[in-house]
């Protein structure tokens, strides 16, 4: 560290070092100079001001060239002794000494005053202390150019130059304290303009650390002595520190005082800081293309001026005019008559000239005015600084719509004022109320909420025919199988005996057909076989093989006689559509027909309702339609089955979280409103998310018992289904979001619609997707029997079981007499039924169930259900470990591997 001293201190004390610096300040100082005879001379307004501040620049340029040539003479050209031109030249300078901040001192009063009183006695006294310093220098340069031999007459003459110099330095404070006094007092009293009192301030920053600098730098000063003994032999620093200080200052002071307008040289404050808008803002623009209303334009100005421009909410108005038949409302309480003003201001007809300035300008700012109208004192920017007084503005930004204002936002005085609106800002300005101005012309000729409308009517569709699209490739892709898949196999059927005749009738079929009496693919073949023979015509149909995967068998007739042949395949579509086409109140749906009997979807939805006649197998195709849907669904059902569609509606939709909103009575204190749409953050002390915020894009919201809702709450729920925002209670923020609503309901909503006890704009919107299952009461006695028997394979887990546990008439005639009103009381009659029987057969022991109807936590069983496919739900997975807290458990229950279970709970983060 001693040594970076010593080799600065080395640098620092080098007089080519100290030349090599004064000249690079020196062509600092001629640039501004350069600069300010560039702008200066272009108005005659304030041309004595440029004149002072040239005055000031160019002695200040003489004292660096007086520094240069000196150190040139003495230590490039070795030039030693006395050198009477030198110091000449040295006295001239001395003589401009006090001239430059005389200079300054006129500077600042004409700056703050416009004029310069010179009958004053300060001013008077200062240029009579002037005159005489810089004579008394001008006669010792000229009367005392040659050398005097040494005596009393020399010893007095440098006694006498000596005194002077510590004169000026002492004169210096007094000279400007009564300056700088009368600017603070102006500045306070806000008697000058904003910018100028900027300005002065960045001014003043400079002229007080360059007097000290001045004044520590000589050492015939009051100050230079004192420091000099400090530093002791250290004083080789002073100079060139000063000079570095002296000329950044300068820089520095120019700098920013150039672009603040410095003696009005340019028209607006500029600033150098990089223009990122869009970055910046974008949060601000995105909200603008989802309002609706031109009031929530309003709020949205304030919270953009808010985060460009550091001006606090409500001091921000935006004010839109209205048409000749047009009520005159500005959207806001105008106390002071604003909006009458400004429409005053600009129907006055001898204000076109202003209002061509205010066309051209794009805007009005009263630092600039008043700070343009300081120095040219012109009416047109006395009349603006009035009429933005009476409307209390600081800012006046016109939005015009083919050379129209039809808009325009104000903001009011000292809403910043320690701080000018720049040329940045003013862009970012314009910016703003251009992209402002495309949407207000939207709001006021367009029905903005009718484009919200359609645009959700078409995300809707657009969401519906990719999850068809899905479907259909499910399908396709279930029918894409190997070649040994495609293979058929040939079985010969001759004197009640089964014949394999080639390779592939003995792939697809893996047991013998001749011993296994009891499996249920030697029963499809036996009634396929005795139907050919008995009807002589063809015959076919779909079972599962040993996999579980569907197979078709159909049968021929031969021309030998007692012989039958037998076709085994996998099916293709048409075998798939043509044994339930008939069963179709809409022949339309058969896409979705293919969907039930072909993907995963349509499996759920067949082991809820495994049976097909036409009223169930209509209602299947409606929930699947609407499962692969995000519309808002009615369902009409049961309400033993309403857990389990909903279950199965949510787990289709590939949705994470289902929110269950029960009503059991009708909503009082706008409950279901808070709690679905959320309260102003004003009127609560800890802000808690709404429902509808919360599960967007993520979660389903089941309101059970709807009619329950408040008129009020079912309105808003009708706006957020209709156009896919809504607005927290007591507020207008608008929020969007996505959430599947499923509503239920055991009312006649129309007959409540008629009586004005429910919403019509809501009930027309569930009308649109109403999902209604058939009453069991209305199934036929055959349509029943077949739902419990396929209820009762279901239960049965194995094969033998099922063979030896049949539902008999005795049983079916029971269950068509005490018919249940749900599938749900169904099922478990039929799984009651099986289990007596099983204790009556004594194969209790034997009978192996379905755990899911042993269980009876509803959604335990739905994940029983669910089987392997619960693994990818991360709600039901978190539920059952917080049910069982065990892989193993989990594990079995679902049927997989608990090395599979323990991958999702590493997955999902349950510990």
């Amino acid at each position: 560290m001693v040594q970076i001293f010593h080799l600065l201190g080395s640098l620092f004390d080098s007089p080519l070092f100290r030349m090599a610096l004064i000249a690079i300040f020196f062509t600092c100082k001629l640039s501004i100079l350069f600069a300010c005879l560039k702008h200066g001379t272009k108005s005659s307004t304030n041309r004595f001001l440029v004149s002072l501040f040239i005055l000031f620049l160019s002695i200040t340029l003489f004292e660096d060239l007086f520094y240069l040539i000196h150190r040139y003479m003495r230590f490039i050209l070795l030039i030693e002794g006395p050198i009477p031109r030198i110091r000449f030249l040295s006295r001239i300078n001395w003589a401009l000494f006090i001239t430059q901040f005389q200079a300054i001192a006129f500077f600042l009063e004409h700056l703050t005053t416009k004029k310069i009183n010179f009958s004053s006695f300060l001013n008077i006294l200062s240029l009579i202390v002037n005159g005489v310093i810089s004579s008394a220098f001008l006669y010792i340069a000229f009367f005392n150019y040659h050398t005097l031999a040494p005596g009393p007459v020399q010893d007095a003459f440098t006694f006498y130059e000596i005194t002077l110099t510590q004169i000026c330095y002492a004169y210096l404070p007094f000279l400007f304290a009564p300056k700088f006094y009368a600017i603070y007092k102006k500045i306070q009293a806000k008697e000058i303009p904003t910018i100028l009192s900027h300005q002065l301030q960045y001014l003043i920053s400079f002229l007080i650390p360059y007097l000290f600098l001045e004044t520590i730098n000589s050492r015939n000063s009051y100050l230079g002595k004192p420091f000099a003994q400090l530093f002791k032999d250290s004083t080789y620093f002073i100079f060139p520190l000063a000079t570095i200080l002296c000329t950044y200052a300068l820089y520095f002071m120019s700098k920013k005082m150039m672009g603040l307008r410095f003696l009005n040289i340019k028209k607006n404050v500029e600033s150098k800081e990089k223009f990122n808008f869009l970055s910046q803002f974008k949060d601000i623009l995105e909200q603008l293309n989802y309002a609706t209303a031109l009031k929530e334009l309003a709020h949205l100005t304030q919270i953009f001026f808010q985060s460009a421009f550091a001006i606090p909410l409500g001091r921000t108005r935006l004010y839109i005019r209205k048409e000749v038949s047009e009520k005159a409302d500005f959207g806001y309480f105008d106390i002071i008559n604003i909006g009458e003003k400004v429409e005053y201001f600009l129907g006055l007809q001898e204000n076109h000239l202003i209002l061509q300035e205010l066309k051209n300008s794009k805007i009005f700012i009263r630092d600039e005015i008043h700070f343009s109208y300081h120095y040219e004192e012109d009416n047109n920017n006395r009349n603006i600084l009035e009429f933005l007084d009476s409307i209390n503005a600081d800012i006046f930004l016109p939005i015009y719509e083919r050379n129209t204002i039809t808009s325009y936002v104000i903001v009011e005085q000292n809403s910043r004022p320690y701080k000018l609106f720049t040329s940045k800002e003013r862009d970012e300005m314009f910016v703003f109320t251009s992209y402002l101005n495309n949407i207000i012309n939207i709001l006021k000729y367009s029905n903005i909420e009718l484009l919200h409308q359609r645009h959700k009517l078409l995300n809707e569709e657009l969401y519906l025919k990719h999850q068809e699209n899905n479907q259909y490739k499910e399908s396709i892709r279930s029918f894409m199988r190997s070649s040994k898949d495609r293979k058929i196999g040939i079985v010969f059927y001759k004197n009640r005996r089964f014949s394999i005749a080639n390779e592939a009738a003995q792939e697809l079929i893996p047991i013998d057909i001749n011993t296994a009496l009891g499996h249920h693919l030697t029963q499809a073949f036996k009634t396929i076989a005795q139907r050919v023979q008995g009807y002589r015509v063809s015959q076919s149909l779909i079972t599962r093989d040993t996999n579980g995967q569907r197979i078709v068998i159909a049968g021929v007739p031969s021309l030998e006689e007692n012989v039958t042949i037998l076709l085994v395949y996998y099916p293709e579509i048409s075998d798939i559509l043509k044994t339930q086409l008939d069963q179709l109140k809409d022949p339309s749906a058969w896409d979705y027909l293919l969907y039930l009997e072909t993907t995963q979807s349509g499996q759920l939805i067949n082991q809820l309702i495994p049976s097909n006649n036409e009223k169930l197998l209509a209602f299947k195709i409606s929930l699947l339609e609407t499962a692969l849907s995000k519309k808002a669904t009615l369902l009409q059902i049961p309400e033993h089955d309403l857990r389990e569609t909903v279950e199965l509606l949510h787990t289709i939709s590939l949705r994470q979280t289902l929110h269950i909103l029960k009503l059991n009575e009708p909503e009082k204190n706008h409950e279901a409103m808070i709690a679905l749409c959320g309260l102003n953050s004003l009127m609560q002390k800890e802000e808690s998310p709404a429902l509808l915020e919360k599960l967007d894009s993520t979660g389903t919201l089941f309101i059970e018992n709807i009619e329950y809702l408040s008129l009020e709450t079912q309105d808003a729920l009708a706006h957020y289904i209709a156009y896919g925002f809504f607005h927290k209670f007591k507020s207008e923020y608008k929020i969007f979001s996505n959430v599947r609503i499923i509503c239920s309901t055991h009312q006649n909503l129309l007959n409540l619609t008629h009586n004005n006890s429910f919403s019509k704009a809501l009930f027309n919107e569930l009308q649109r997707t109403a999902v209604t299952m058939p009453l069991l009461t209305t199934l036929t006695k055959s349509e029943i029997d077949q739902l419990a028997q396929e209820y009762a394979e279901q239960i049965i887990s194995t094969e033998t079981c099922q063979n030896l546990l049949v539902l008999t008439e005795k049983d079916k005639i029971k269950l068509n007499t005490e018919r249940p009103l749900s599938l749900r009381e169904l099922r478990e009659k039929v799984h009651q039924l099986l289990v007596v029987k099983s204790s009556k057969d004594n194969i209790a022991e034997i009978t192996e169930f379905n755990a899911a109807y042993n269980i009876t936590d509803p959604d335990i069983a739905q994940a029983v259900r669910l089987g392997k496919k619960a693994l990818k739900d991360p709600q039901v997975m978190s539920f059952l470990w917080e049910k069982l807290k065990n892989q193993n458990k989990i594990a079995t229950l679902l049927g997989v591997n608990r090395s599979s279970v323990n991958r999702r709970c590493i997955e999902y983060n349950l510990k």
